[in-house]
């Protein structure tokens, strides 16, 4: 569904994706598709506990195992699990594994930190800290004049990457170049660092990522995978894949850090927010930081003072994840502005409304509350019987900054076209973006565009991070065909003998008065070679992007004898700009809001608080959402001005799910669980604790 404030938009089609048959029949060939000649495997030596030192180990029985190449150990203490204490490389990976076997670690185990509440410093200690202070007069006052305040903490689980393609690396090196195939979300981050690790110029080095298996901000940089491949290949002078197993990328891929979330605010007697004071926490690796969220954000706050605190726990190191920070602090938002409403007696869309800071947001809450059934929506806790429906909202907006892109086009004497660009598709429906704008800018079918993506000798283009791919490269690609259809104008006129101002090039065919050119003749007239043009400014073709606001309603169903939640519908409105495909945006939409669903109600990384070893690092205790748990899901494409760019996508839409979902959920049930994930266990509980009992 598309909402517009005028016509339907040129550029928009529906086809779907360029490479969707290869995919579904196997012809994609994704890095772990290439098997060179000599291919080594190598792997990470991993301490498998919280913090531990290594006693003891079978180094030489390991070193002498059948197709065992080498085996090194290079630290003995871990302090967190799958910490990197060494490697192994071998000639198959039945070898590898059979070496790592053959290791026979022995661990002397310390006591690791697992828990955020245990080993967080007390709020009181971050009452001094000048930010709070300058404000303190301010505070007191708003407290002091409020109608109502209010004072809670949220809390929010550890989310770890769950790629479809796990983290892999091949690389070749053969002494003056090297080929390199990854996984990954930047195909000239990786050249570079690869440039570094070899010791070879950039044009001595060929990276490769044709197609990627999602990343979700996992899969940027040479990774260890990609460090520990070069480094071998260099060595070995063959080339080694390193290939990441399920518990691998759940202990040492990156995560989404947890957080505790303290609220204290207050509203006037009109319903506006005056302020408060925010402090969180965010659980991150045994060093640095990287847990902030963005709490508070979205709504006028008032006057508010926030503090925050990185916690560092024996656990594996936060890493960029979709919409890194705002759907842990938006879960906490939502929640309390739903909490805020309660006590203020308002209606929770009525009470957004007032504080909302964007016009954009406001008219979608008008359109999504219409589209879920609002008027549905009874006072929380008074659904009859025992499965109670509840609604909730959840809103989010996203920066549209400028960046840098390069983009060749060929046009071929047979009418074929094609559209170069470095960058990758990590799934996302990159290369179909690319078709549909040079398809639709010379008018010709997108059946004659090839998109070829993910090779470092293509033209340089982002990577894909803070959803700017398609922003960066759209005008580009739009641009160079642009060119490509000027110059066969001009063609077209000399070999007609007219100025080339009077001949009309629309819909692939060229036209002087009573005379016609198909494309294919006018693409005969390039003779023998090919017509080729690169673009590397900003294409004329819109103004800037809008904002990215997003807004999504949640309708739940929650049986309060067993405490499963049901999400049964999610309206989910989205700010996209100019949109090139409606059926890739819709698909980007529904993905979020499919994550969203699965953070907010499946998804948590348990540790063992004994050993600090994780107790679920796979898909079988690891619980995603699945095909059942998916709900209805009305994407819709809101566009609020029509001359406007490509707005950034990727990542607002998995913002609002977890909020809108935990305000639908304490709707129903009529008290909040104020945790995620909303598991059965926290519904129970959150029921027996208001009315003072226990489960």
């Amino acid at each position: 569904m598309t909402w517009r404030p005028d016509n339907r938009l040129a550029l928009e089609n529906d086809g779907s994706r360029v490479d969707v048959r290869d995919k579904v029949t196997g012809a994609a060939r994704y890095t772990t598709d290439y098997y060179p000649e000599g291919l080594l495997w190598a792997s990470y030596i991993r301490c498998p506990y919280g913090k531990a030192f290594l006693r003891s180990s079978k180094l030489e029985a390991a070193r002498a195992a059948p197709g065992v190449v080498e085996v090194e150990l290079e630290k003995q203490e871990g302090t967190y699990p799958g910490d990197r204490l060494g490697h192994i490389c071998a000639e198959s990976r039945q070898a590898l594994e059979q070496g790592l076997a053959a290791l026979a670690l022995e661990f002397e185990r310390d006591r690791p930190a697992t828990d955020i509440e245990r080993e967080k410093k007390p709020l009181e200690t971050f009452d001094e800290d000048p930010s709070v202070q300058e404000k303190q007069a301010d505070l007191e006052r708003i407290f002091s004049e409020a109608a109502h305040t209010l004072e809670r903490t949220y809390q929010t689980q550890v989310q770890t990457h769950s790629c479809l393609e796990p983290h892999n690396s091949l690389v070749d090196y053969r002494g003056d170049h090297a080929i390199a195939r990854q996984s990954t979300q930047a195909t000239f981050s990786v050249r570079n660092e690869l440039t570094e690790v070899l010791g070879l110029p950039p044009d001595k080095v060929e990276m490769h990522c044709e197609h990627v298996g999602g990343g979700f901000g996992s899969k940027f940089g040479l990774s260890p995978e990609g460090q520990l491949a070069a480094k071998l290949s260099k060595k070995h002078g063959r080339p080694v894949r390193v290939l990441m197993n399920r518990e691998e990328e759940h202990l040492d891929n990156g995560l989404r850090p947890g957080s505790l979330q303290y609220m204290k605010l207050a509203i006037g007697p009109d319903g506006k927010l005056l302020g408060g004071r925010i402090h969180t926490w965010g659980s991150v690796g045994p060093v640095g930081g990287g847990g902030g969220t963005s709490n508070p954000s979205r709504y006028n706050f008032g006057i508010v003072a926030k503090t925050h605190q990185d916690v560092n726990l024996n656990s594996g190191f936060p890493r960029a994840m979709r919409a890194p920070g705002h759907p842990q602090g938006m879960f906490a938002v939502e929640m309390m502005m739903d909490e805020l409403a309660e006590a203020a007696g308002m209606d929770p869309l009525e009470f957004r409304r007032l504080n909302e800071t964007s016009d954009v947001r406001r008219a979608m809450l008008d359109v999504g509350a219409e589209q879920i059934g609002w008027h549905r929506r009874k006072p929380s806790g008074t659904w009859e019987g025992p499965l109670k429906r509840g609604f909730g909202i959840g809103v989010a907006d996203w920066g549209n900054s400028p960046g840098e892109a390069t983009i060749t086009i060929h046009v071929y004497p047979n009418g074929n076209v094609e559209v170069l660009s470095g960058s990758q598709d990590i799934g996302t429906g990159f290369r179909t973006l690319l078709v549909d704008c040079v398809a639709h800018q010379l008018g010709i079918d997108r059946a004659r565009v090839e998109a070829k993506v993910g090779v470092s000798t293509y033209p340089p283009g982002p990577g894909s991070g803070g959803s700017v791919t398609s922003r960066f490269v759209a005008p580009k690609a739009l641009g160079a065909a642009e060119q490509a259809r000027q110059d066969l104008r001009q063609r077209v006129a000399r070999e007609w003998g007219v100025p080339a101002d009077e001949v009309a090039a629309e819909n692939g065919v060229f036209k002087h008065a009573d005379r016609t050119m198909s494309w294919n003749e006018a693409c005969k007239l390039i003779g023998q070679d090919r017509l080729t043009v690169t673009e590397k400014e900003n294409g004329i073709f819109w103004k800037e992007p809008t904002g990215s606001e997003a807004v999504q309603f949640a309708e739940v169903e929650v049986d309060v004898e067993t405490g499963i939640v049901r999400v049964k519908k999610v309206v989910a409105l989205q700010n996209v700009g100019q949109a090139v495909n409606c059926k890739t945006v819709e698909n980007q939409i529904t993905g979020g809001v499919i994550q969203g669903i699965s953070f907010a109600l499946f998804e948590d990384r348990i540790l063992n608080r004994q050993t600090g070893a994780m107790v679920n690092p796979n898909l079988e205790f690891y619980k995603i959402a699945g095909s059942r748990d998916i709900p209805e899901i009305v994407p819709i494409i809101w566009q609020s001005r029509p001359d406007a760019g490509v707005n950034s996508l990727g990542e607002p839409p998995v913002v609002p799910t977890p909020g809108a979902v935990g305000c639908a959920v304490a709707n129903a049930i009529g008290v909040p669980v104020r945790r995620m994930p909303i598991t059965p266990w926290r519904v129970l509980s959150a029921l027996a604790e208001r009315d003072g009992g226990a489960v």
